[in-house]
């Protein structure tokens, strides 16, 4: 049977929502994906069998912050089958072909959230993000380890994007992973709620510091919402995106503030110091969440562009495996120039492999190439190289998983 493989035109659009929707047993009405401008951020690309669309996904082109610098990303979403035609292999097919499509769009980083990781590390795809989701009763807990804050905070609404963006921004520069969002992102993914809209927008509010300036900001959703028994207010907050200690301590102190909810929940980064801050930290309830898996969709390309703090000259042999991305496998040669990798393809042998996927949590910085020699991710065959590889692989910003897609 023929296989077509391609970007879906303008016409298959009803289509490819529909097929979307069966998988995910969603909203098949015009008011569903295609209805919410979905595909306005994202370009379907289809797998047709004897013309009859069986599988398709979509890829949005992004950037994301990784050492400080915006990196290419294509986000994949909506990963979809047919019920009747899974486990033929045809949802493989598609994303092998969508690293072809990425890479000769310059996208040298692909990212996806899903909750069956093994799927897409067999296509390259590792883990490499992480974030933990915090849920507390805000009438149990102060932030008494906290300065007094200055400042206050003040709601914005969705036309303040461009102020929250501003902010955004800065934060995101000193993490890794972090989303570059165009406005369209704001307006429907942040502030709208992509895939779930919202009756109203989410809300957000910003940090004024004493002097007018901003320091921070906060997205949320508080409401009413049917619990176990009766109906229960509720916080949730999806971003908390301080820039100094004062606004921290002044949205944290805001978040809590909405005391008729049962709980106050919040996604936080790994490193969110908030059991320090609180005065009854073990009240806290965290669990660990996989955030987005991370594949180098250009090796060279990828590593080219992060920035490094290895002094010129270091130099490092890299040996890659990679099933699905030709124009990766083999050895490269790796030289720090100017803050920078340079990388060239090399005849000699490896001193350390690694698969691409194992690459993938090195580069976010969610392991150390130091930690993934140690524990086999990074396959060492000459030890002396080990610390050349910490020094041009090695991340230095955070990792940060603030959004999904």
């Amino acid at each position: 049977m023929a296989l077509e493989l391609r970007e879906a035109t303008p016409e298959e659009l009803p289509e490819v929502a529909l097929v979307t929707a069966i998988a995910f047993d969603a909203d098949r009405s015009p008011d569903g994906l295609l209805g919410q401008g979905v595909y306005e951020l994202f370009t379907p690309l289809v797998c047709r069998e004897d013309g009859r669309l069986v599988a398709c996904l979509s890829v949005g082109t992004m950037a994301a912050f990784y050492e400080g610098a915006p990196v290419p990303l294509g986000a994949v979403s909506m990963v979809s089958c047919l019920p009747e035609e899974r486990r033929r292999g045809l949802v493989g097919r598609l994303l092998a072909y969508s690293l072809q499509y990425m890479r000769e769009r310059g996208l040298c980083l692909s990212g996806l959230f899903t909750p069956h990781p093994s799927l897409y590390r067999r296509y390259g795809w590792g883990v490499a993000h992480a974030y933990l989701l915090c849920s507390v009763d805000p009438k149990a807990v102060d932030v008494r380890w906290l300065p007094r804050p200055q400042g206050r905070p003040r709601r914005v609404d969705p036309e303040s994007w461009p102020l929250v963006d501003e902010l955004h921004r800065e934060w995101a520069s000193r993490r890794n992973g972090p989303l570059l969002r165009s406005e369209g992102w704001w307006r429907r993914a942040v502030f709208g709620g992509l895939y779930w809209p919202r009756r109203l927008p989410r809300d957000c509010a910003v940090w004024q510091r004493p002097d007018g300036t901003y320091g921070g900001f906060m997205v949320y959703e508080a409401g009413v919402r049917r619990g176990v028994r009766e109906q229960e207010n509720y916080c949730h907050v999806f971003q908390l995106a301080a820039l100094d200690g004062d606004a921290y301590a002044g949205l944290l102190r805001y978040a809590l503030s909405f005391d008729l909810a049962r709980e106050v929940t919040m996604v936080l980064e790994l490193h969110d110091p908030l059991p320090a801050a609180l005065d009854e930290a073990q009240r806290i309830q965290a669990t660990r969440h996989l955030g987005m898996m991370l594949r180098l969709v250009d090796v060279a390309e990828a590593l080219s562009r992060r920035p490094i703090a290895a002094p010129d000259g270091t130099r490092l042999l890299l040996g890659i495996e990679d099933a699905h991305a030709p124009w990766n496998r083999g050895v490269w040669l790796l030289e720090a120039e100017g803050g920078r990798l340079r990388l060239h393809p090399s005849r000699e042998a490896p001193q350390v492999s690694a698969d691409v996927g194992n690459l993938a949590p090195i580069y976010s910085g969610l392991v150390s190439p130091l930690e993934a020699a140690r524990t086999g991710l990074l396959q060492v065959h000459d030890p002396t190289a080990v610390e050349s590889a910490q020094r041009l692989l090695g991340a230095t910003l955070p990792v940060s998983c603030p959004e999904s897609f």
